[in-house]
């Protein structure tokens, strides 16, 4: 008995020194793909995944640097926050440039909306707006939103004193903004107008990845946590510089001639994709009708889709083979997407509303705005809306209470 830790000693020696050479092994590695990794987005800085502070639609701007700086500590430091059945929502987070202030009805970017003494003396009538990152804001301060791009114009257009509230939310698609509205609207807010505003999310989610028209975006990450699988738990080592080096690794071996979605598989997904959209439109316009409200629904533009020529920074995103394929199949639901606009008119298509624009205006690859193209947006917008704020007779007396029977 008296020899056993003795005959023990070289086991739990060399364990040790197994531990020792191992935990030495994963520093070394990291360190090493650290290393690596900063070396090659320096050469290759086109082929980063956050890669919106060197678009040439940010040349110009005296503070971009400045801006930068704060949405890139944001990006860093921020995760969402849990919600209930919409499962993210967002955090948060008071700046110079960004700010999403807490309320009693969440936590929601700030709109800019222009101060009016006469307004005062009178309601204002609240126009929701719901959407992903790009509503949100992702790229741009509070005062370069869509949602305070619109404010500005609605009140300098109709004679009603208009407060526009930014309910968008980064990954964001209309499944999950539906469910906003409903929240919103059992809580007892009402609005006068609801505005969607989305496509990108929405053809992304449905077609590419996961490629279920009904699911929300990271589908795979979130499903294996909440399973349990191993997945799941090791999870956290997708943030490791190792995998992520791994990554790019295999994105550039990734040839041309990879295996890809079948014409069929494409064409079927855009389909039901926007089947999902419109039906989703569908249940909020009910939704209008019984708490009075009208409902607009927006298909965001993407350099992906239009007449509209590439500048060389979209042409570098656009040709790196890693997202080639996904773009292909975007285009595709662009497509149905115009047509159904076309012929079903449940919503507007704006895929084109860059056409003309001869100044770059997308600062990366999921098609965030510069706030230049968010001003061209908003002002579009206003054009289909501001004959319906004018109703006021109709709008601005909602049913404040439960939906008929």
């Amino acid at each position: 008995m008296h020899g056993s830790p003795v005959r023990l000693r070289p086991f739990f020696g060399l364990l040790g020194y197994a531990v020792i050479s191992s935990v030495i092994v994963v520093a070394l590695l990291e360190f090493g793909s650290f290393l690596v990794l900063t070396a090659y987005h320096w050469v290759r800085p086109n082929l980063q995944e956050n890669i919106a502070d060197t678009s040439p639609a940010y040349n110009g701007y005296p503070w971009a640097s400045e801006f930068w700086k704060e949405e890139r500590s944001r990006w860093n430091s921020q995760h969402g926050s849990y919600e209930p059945f919409r499962i993210w929502g967002v955090a948060p987070w008071n700046g110079k440039y960004i700010n999403t202030d807490s309320s009693p009805d969440g936590a929601w970017r700030r709109t800019i909306n222009p101060s009016n003494s006469a307004c005062e003396k009178q309601s204002s009538l609240e126009v929701w707006m719901f959407g992903g990152s790009t509503l949100y804001g992702t790229g741009v301060p509070d005062w370069a939103t869509i949602p305070s791009y619109l404010s500005r114009d609605l009140n300098s257009a109709t004679a009603s004193c208009i407060v526009v509230r930014n309910f968008g939310v980064e990954g964001y698609v209309t499944n999950q903004e539906v469910i906003l509205l409903m929240e919103q609207l059992k809580a007892g807010r009402r609005p006068g107008m609801v505005i969607f505003y989305d496509g990108v999310n929405d053809a992304y989610a449905g077609a590419v990845s996961p490629g279920v028209p009904t699911a929300h975006m990271s589908l795979s990450n979130i499903k294996a946590r909440v399973e349990g699988t191993l997945a799941g738990r090791l999870d956290f080592l997708r943030s490791s510089y190792t995998l992520q080096l791994a990554a790019v690794v295999l994105n550039s071996l990734r040839l041309a001639g990879s295996p890809k979605p079948g014409a069929d598989d494409t064409e079927s997904k855009a389909v039901t994709t926007l089947d999902n959209y419109e039906r989703n439109l569908q249940f909020a316009t009910i939704l209008g009708n019984a708490y009075g409200f009208r409902v607009f629904g927006f298909w965001q533009p993407a350099f992906v889709y239009g007449h509209r020529s590439l500048f060389p920074f979209e042409v570098t995103i656009a040709g790196n083979q890693g997202a080639k394929n996904s773009f292909n199949i975007l285009a595709k639901v662009y497509q149905h997407a115009q047509r159904r606009a076309a012929t079903d008119h449940a919503f507007v298509f704006l895929g084109d509303v860059f056409d003309s624009v001869k100044e770059p205006v997308y600062i990366d690859k999921w098609m965030h705005l510069a706030p230049s193209g968010n001003e061209l947006v908003a002002r579009s917008v206003v054009g289909y809306v501001e004959s319906s704020l004018d109703e006021r007779s109709k709008l601005a007396k909602p049913h404040l209470g439960q939906p008929p029977q």
